[in-house]
């Protein structure tokens, strides 16, 4: 009875809304687009060549059958259409404006003509006043950014937005084309100073030979196309109207210098006095120049996800030996595969456990697939990453969504509660058999990245992301050196990533660069890796600054060292970080033993405001919290100016050794097992108190105090600024206080 009621009730209150649609509807075919057309004074009909085309201004004004339905359509409502090289030539050109009609549901469209005249004149002289010639936005960036590189002390505004290291020099690519275009305006016929995309000029380029430059030699081609030769080498061909540069395979490896100038036949000054030349002076190397998201395509060769976007521009076949940036780059979701990504099906309510607030992500929400390596590059000789000083912006791509939150949306499997998803990923092997079939293979596969600042999608306190989205497992990890590949990174600027700098089974030198606001640490070493950082800033992340995980299995381990390098970060252990481990409850113990280090005097990793600096996490692998503590055969080491943890288990590691014996004689009679603190002196002597559930002792289980060889003991202790806590598996790098 009641579903035939609810049926019944669902049958009327459709005939009622057809009933009702019938009657306000007016007999078919009724409506119509009367007319569609352009308002030409609200834009610029007439243009020369090479001048920049500017629609912003337009008025469609489009009129109905139903006069109550005319409307003015204006920029942002019009789709515009015309050839990307519309001003390049002469002529009557065809433009197309369109709109979505949301009366008749088509699209509805018109033509315009526009004409594009040639400014030179019989005599070939310019009718144009030329008033300006300055740098092109690019290089005024770089120079810029070049000049103030280290000028913003630690601790000042704006620190962690510059550069490290100056004095570097641009960086061309030669395996597509460079584009170079001063800004260049001139005065029109109605007085009114207009930019010209495209202009003639006089290009000379030369080459850095023996310290100094040395003139290319030039030959004039048709079109504006002008070649430029060192002997018999070619070096460079330019279309010198459009500021198109093409550098042969010859001049990967030189120096060179390019020097323009608009041409004095073609166009004159107010009052004849000529311009300064706008000069470049850079490097050439074998690399693709990239001014826009999709070309980072071209960093792929692995992933098969690739091909129709790469078909779409034109780049299946292309193979290059790295990337050159020579803009900021904002890279979308839509800038990728959508095979990358899930879209939730049903609605998901996440409380967050410290403060019981909620988050509502509804369905239709895109996340990440986890596992997922957008850009990966395997195999080959070397790889160039330069970025000129410029950003790459990845702050609104979605998500890794976590399977604690969002449990089996659609049957979904989301992969794990931490994100696995690099940005970049590069690796000698392709698959985990590979390379451990050969265990001692060399770092064969290097990777050069320089000189590039980032943006991540995941910042240290984040629960929802811009868009109000969950955070769930975190966001992208920026690079992965992974299966023996190994990566040099100088002079970058890491921003907001979930792991920014990532050794998984690779290796990774970092030097002179920065590092903020990690949503769980800046660096991450996995299995048998090695990482060196020097000269750098690690600083404020969501979780350890420096994660080590030893793969005990295979006893594979990192080796992590670090010199000259800011460590920071300030936790309470109420971060999100720390909840979406579980290790929440592990933080009241953990501060219980630093207090007992300091009653009896020795110091503490816990500061007056409850807060402690956690620089490292050395770490077995484990599905859980309780097979990371007993992982005590993991290996690795964090040494971060010679102090924090040597794990390595070997002879010469003797007070490891000792830590170990323990630890298996309380794992084995079933006891607690017993926290170890372990410091470095000035001589590098590692020095180690446990903690036996009464008081301390030293390695040996003689109570502190109780011997004469306490006082060296006791002075590492009071003069170290880093100390260790050890407990079965795990290792933790703190920052140690003394009053």
């Amino acid at each position: 009875m009641k579903h035939r009621s609810i049926s019944k009730i669902v049958s009327f209150i459709v005939l009622f809304a057809m009933v009702l649609s019938l009657a306000s509807c007016k007999p078919e075919g009724s409506l119509k687009l009367e007319s569609l057309t352009i308002d030409r004074t609200s834009i610029k009909m007439n243009y020369f060549v090479g001048e920049a085309i500017d629609f912003s201004g337009i008025k469609a004004i489009a009129r109905y059958s139903d006069e109550t339905l005319d409307k003015i359509y204006t920029y942002n409502e019009l789709t515009i259409s015309y050839a990307e090289d519309i001003t390049a030539t002469a002529g009557d050109k065809e433009v197309t404006v369109s709109f979505n009609d949301p009366h008749l549901n088509v699209k509805q469209e018109t033509k315009i003509i526009i004409k594009v005249t040639d400014p030179i004149v019989d005599d070939g002289k310019k009718t144009l006043v030329a008033v300006q010639f300055e740098k092109p936005f690019a290089l005024t960036r770089f120079d810029s950014a070049n000049a103030n590189a280290g000028s913003i002390k630690h601790g000042e505004t704006g620190f962690y937005g510059q550069f490290a290291v100056g004095g570097k020099t641009y960086v061309i690519g030669n395996e597509n084309e460079f584009k170079f275009k001063p800004q260049f305006s001139v005065i029109t016929d109605d007085n009114t100073v207009q930019p010209l995309l495209s202009f003639f000029s006089v290009v000379d380029i030369y080459i850095e030979k023996f310290g100094s430059y040395v003139p290319l030699a030039k030959i004039s081609g048709e079109n504006n196309s002008v070649t430029y030769t060192y002997g018999n080498t070619l070096i460079a061909t330019v279309d010198t109207y459009n500021g198109i540069y093409r550098f042969s395979n010859e001049a990967a490896g030189n120096k060179i210098k390019i020097s323009v100038l608009p041409s004095s036949k073609n166009y004159v000054t107010a009052d004849e006095t000529p311009f300064n030349p706008i000069v470049l002076e850079a490097n050439v190397i074998k690399a693709y120049n990239v001014y826009e998201a999709w070309q980072l395509a071209v960093i792929d060769n692995c992933n098969s996800a690739w091909a129709d976007k790469k078909a779409e521009h034109g780049l299946l076949d292309v193979n290059v030996s790295g990337i050159v940036l020579h803009n900021d780059i904002t890279l979308t979701a839509n800038d990728v595969p959508a095979s990358f990504f899930y879209t939730t099906e049903s609605e998901v309510i996440y409380t967050n456990a410290t403060d019981n607030s909620t988050v509502t992500v509804p369905a239709g929400t895109k996340y990440l697939k986890d596992e997922f390596q957008i850009y990966h590059r395997a195999g080959g000789v070397s790889f160039v990453v330069e970025g000129n000083f410029f950003t790459l912006n990845t702050n609104s791509f979605p998500r890794v969504a976590s399977p604690a939150v969002f449990g089996t949306d659609a049957e979904k499997d989301y992969g794990h509660d931490f994100s696995e998803v690099s940005l970049f990923y590069f690796s000698e092997y392709t698959n985990d058999e590979e390379f451990k079939a050969d265990l001692n293979a060399e770092n064969s596969l290097v990777v050069t990245m320089n000189n590039l600042s980032l943006i991540g999608n995941a910042k240290r306190d984040n629960l929802v992301d811009a868009n109000q989205n969950l955070a769930s497992a975190g966001g992208l990890i920026f690079v992965k050196s992974s299966y023996s590949a190994s990566v040099k990174i100088d002079n970058f600027i890491g921003n907001s990533y979930f792991i920014t700098y990532f050794a998984d089974n690779g290796k990774l030198n970092l030097k002179n660069s920065k590092c903020v606001d990690s949503y769980q640490n800046a660096v991450h070493a996995f299995g048998r890796c090695e990482v060196n950082v020097t000269d750098s800033y690690l600083e404020g992340c969501g979780g350890p600054v420096i994660i080590c995980m030893s793969y005990t299995k295979e006893n594979l381990h990192p080796v992590t060292t670090v010199k000259n390098t800011l460590v920071k970060t300030i936790v309470s252990g109420e971060e999100l970080w720390f909840a979406s481990i579980g290790a929440s409850a592990m933080v009241g113990t953990i501060k219980g033993l630093s207090q007992s280090l300091s009653d009896i005097g020795l110091g503490t990793f816990v500061g007056t405001n409850g807060k402690m600096n956690l620089k490292g996490v050395l770490m077995s692998t484990g599905t859980d919290a309780s097979s990371v503590i007993s992982g005590i055969n993991a290996q690795g080491s964090i040494l971060i100016d010679g102090s924090g943890i040597n794990r390595n288990q070997t002879a010469e590691n003797i007070h490891w050794a000792m830590i170990k014996q323990i630890s298996e004689l309380a794992m084995t009679s079933g006891s607690q097992l017993p926290p170890f603190f372990t410091v470095y002196d000035d001589n590098g002597v590692a020095h180690t108190l446990l903690f036996n559930g009464t008081g301390f002792a030293d390695i040996t289980n003689t109570p502190l105090g109780s011997s004469p060889t306490h006082t060296a003991l006791i002075e590492a202790f009071k003069n170290a600024d880093t100390i260790t806590l050890t407990q079965g598996g795990i290792s933790i790098v703190f920052e140690f206080y003394h009053n």
